[in-house]
């Protein structure tokens, strides 16, 4: 049995449960956090490069310095050094039939004049609905009884367009256009000032700045602000008995803990590997079996040189691409110079993704080399010029593969989904506490939901809900 009573018990240390523990221990209490993993970061996890020259964020990896404030307070509070996101230069849109050309970088595709205007018509459409919501309000009409790509079709998209949507559905949240409501994803975009401003890579966009040290710098840091001994790693948690005044939690590997009050800061349907007693019911225990994780994954390959910026044809490239072909369905420049560390992200999502998972690992590598020189030498003129790319792009200094939807503890990212009906239904469940347990994590985040800004958040909120039951310093969102 647990040897001592903690106020609070906060189960996973990625941002939300780390964030939610330095308040609670602001405020006088005591609060320990139990981890799964060997590492504290959750989502974030930044590796270095075996040569020494920087490291790459296999998970979050973009933030800005104007509306998601409290991450980038962190990064003054830490000296954490942020970089821009490369935006000089053109952009490369492959299409269904492997047919590529470059565009401007803000620019939309080459496609005919009315398929431009669609696509752009849809979009502003999309982005004003969540303005919208954002802004509180509201859309005139609830769409959460159909499909995104349902949503798009109704509203007179062409193919072009919903083909370009289903890219936005599986890059910004790893599941296809059909899976996920067309409210949830309005709402979700709503949380982050739009449409517009999360594919945004300009100021006041989602990736318009990057960390030098990886986003996991954060985690590392908040991590050293708790007492000692506060974080248990390698602590899966198993169960969880809720009896009045009294919180008893027992992990993988025998031990048990108690607390009178628990934060929960997993992703919501991997509640379901906790036994619980007594079971969830009602609509939390909907919000768990029916939010979905996508299929997520990144492989990111780096190089000795950014060969992209300088192609034989004269083409700038600034390392965005987009294709309709698979598995890449968006590559980005995610290099730090200064560090000599020059590498392209390849993201994976999607039905897409699924069928590329089940390749041995030398076929997916394959693909994903084979696709990104396509990419490329498809912008090329000359033979002798597609040779010389194919010679950089088959030779990287180093190759990252990282599958969320394999890893144990995420099983997929950014973070849970909402599918036609779900939202209306049981969404205000999502962060309903439950006896002594309370639930927090990005999805959970009025503000920024799914990334890193929005887990911050709701571990502020869940810590604020306990210490106004438990008494404690109030802290709010102070760092």
């Amino acid at each position: 049995m647990a040897s001592k009573i903690h106020d609070v018990i906060v189960v996973g240390a990625g941002l939300s449960g780390l964030q939610a523990a330095y308040d609670i221990q602001k405020a006088g209490l005591s609060c320990i956090v139990l981890e799964a993993r060997n590492r504290v970061g959750g989502k974030t996890w930044s590796v270095p490069l075996a040569n020494g020259n920087g490291t790459v964020d296999i998970g979050a990896a973009w933030t800005n310095d104007t509306n998601q404030a409290l991450i980038y307070a962190y990064t003054q509070k830490f000296g954490i050094e942020l970089i821009k996101q490369n935006t000089e230069g053109n952009c490369i849109f492959q299409d269904k039939d492997g047919e590529t050309h470059a565009f401007p970088y803000g620019t939309s595709p080459k496609f005919t004049g009315a398929n431009v205007t669609d696509l752009e018509r849809i979009r502003d459409l999309v982005h004003d609905l969540s303005v919208a919501y954002g802004s509180r309000t509201g859309s005139v009409e609830d769409y959460d009884q159909m499909s995104l790509e349902q949503f798009v079709i109704s509203k007179g998209g062409s193919q072009k367009t919903v083909d370009m949507v289903r890219i936005w559905s599986r890059v910004m949240l790893g599941v296809e256009a059909t899976e996920m409501s067309a409210q949830y994803f309005i709402e979700y975009n709503g949380k982050g000032g739009g449409l517009k401003t999360l594919r945004s890579d300009e100021k006041h966009g989602g990736q318009y700045l990057r960390f030098r040290e990886g986003t996991q710098s954060v985690s590392l840091n908040l991590a050293t602000l708790l007492r000692p001994k506060s974080i248990h790693l390698s602590q899966p948690v198993v169960s969880i008995t809720d009896t009045p005044g009294l919180v008893t939690v027992t992990t993988s590997t025998g031990l048990t803990f108690q607390s009178r009050k628990l934060i929960l800061s997993v992703p919501t349907p991997l509640y379901q590997d906790i036994t619980f007693s007594p079971p969830l019911s009602g609509g939390k225990l909907t919000v768990t079996t029916s939010t979905t994780l996508g299929y997520y994954s990144k492989v990111i390959l780096c190089y000795s040189s950014p060969w992209w910026t300088s192609l034989p044809s004269g083409l700038n490239a600034c390392g965005l691409a987009i294709s309709y072909q698979s598995p890449v369905c968006v590559l980005r420049d995610t290099s730090t110079s200064i560090d000599g560390q020059y590498s392209l992200t390849c993201f994976i999502t999607g039905l897409p993704g699924t069928i590329w998972s089940k390749l041995p690992q030398h076929e997916r590598r394959a693909q994903v080399l084979s696709q990104v020189y396509r990419l490329f030498a498809g912008t090329q003129s000359k033979d002798d010029d597609k040779e010389k790319v194919k010679e950089e792009v088959y030779n990287p200094v180093e190759v990252f593969e990282q599958e969320w939807t394999k890893e144990e503890w995420s099983k997929g990212a950014p973070c849970p989904v909402m599918g036609p009906g779900v939202l209306s239904s049981v969404g205000k469940a999502l962060k309903e506490k439950v006896g002594n347990l309370h639930f927090v994590g990005t999805e959970t985040s009025d503000v920024w939901a799914g990334y890193m800004e929005g887990a911050v958040r709701s571990g502020v909120r869940g810590a604020k809900e306990v210490i106004d039951v438990l008494g404690g310093e109030r802290v709010g969102a102070k760092l």
